[in-house]
């Protein structure tokens, strides 16, 4: 607990030499199986990984967010996504341009494996249910059933991969706008978390969007053809934070979230 509130305290008016991992991808891994395609190629159901727009286009990438396509609105001529916003601290639809995602900051982007359309559906038909709900920012212990408050207050907030991994996680049963009789069934999805319920040092199970990025077993990574996005550029290569300070920039993120909102932290 020291240790979480020396962070917090200290990570707001430092900004740490970050060490980074360089993940080299070769154009005939079956991880990145699917490179340079069309941006029409990208379909409902598909994740969009992204990273800081704060940085500029040489800092090495970071991944810190992940969001699920929903569809193209004609009208705008917009990309529609959900995405559990901490700068707004709800779960918001995104709306995106098309040089907005062929931009420096989008990429890589990913389809579930196996997953079928219905599936697909009912992932986006979870995800929209959770429009409107609090950002979570307090990164423990993820949850798939938002109805679980009793053992799990936090169980109705989000955190933007723990949105994603729920909706997928979730993606067996139906979620209509009007509630079944006998209420939604949650759980025995696809599981996009390479780490499953395994839980960290601090004893909590959570799942950041580099566990998603890098489970090749369920997911398939692809990039925009004529992106402009620095990992097209290397064909593969995306740097990811180290395990050892992931906890420290949550914890920043954290506080940095909650110390202009004390109401929240409350």
């Amino acid at each position: 607990m020291f240790f979480l509130l020396f962070t917090a305290l200290v990570l707001p008016t430092v900004i740490p030499q970050f060490n980074y991992i360089q993940i080299n991808v070769q154009r005939d891994s079956t991880f990145l199986s699917v490179i340079n395609q069309n941006l029409s190629r990208l379909e409902p159901g598909d994740i969009a990984f992204k990273h800081p727009d704060v940085f500029p286009d040489f800092f090495p990438t970071i991944i810190d967010h992940c969001l699920l396509f929903i569809n193209y609105d004609n009208k705008t001529g917009e990309y529609v996504f959900i995405e559990a916003s901490m700068v707004d601290s709800k779960v918001q639809y995104k709306y995106e341009t098309e040089s907005e995602l062929l931009g420096p900051f989008y990429g890589p982007f990913a389809k579930v494996r196996y997953a079928n359309e219905t599936q697909k559906q009912n992932a986006i038909d979870f995800a929209k249910k959770q429009l409107g709900k609090s950002f979570q920012g307090e990164w423990i212990n993820k949850n798939y059933n938002p109805e679980d408050t009793k053992n799990d207050p936090y169980a109705d907030e989000w955190y933007c991969s723990e949105l994603l991994w729920a909706s997928y996680y979730n993606c067996n049963h139906p979620f209509p706008e009007e509630k079944p009789v006998d209420g939604y069934v949650y759980g025995e999805g696809i599981d996009l978390d390479r780490n499953g319920w395994k839980k960290n040092i601090f004893n909590y199970s959570i799942v950041a969007p580099r566990e998603i990025l890098y489970n090749p077993l369920k997911i398939q990574l692809y990039y925009l053809s004529n992106s402009s996005n620095i990992h097209s550029r290397s064909y593969g290569k995306i740097n990811v934070l180290s395990s050892e300070i992931i906890s420290l920039l949550w914890a920043h993120q954290f506080y940095s979230n909650y110390r202009f909102n004390p109401a929240k932290a409350s």
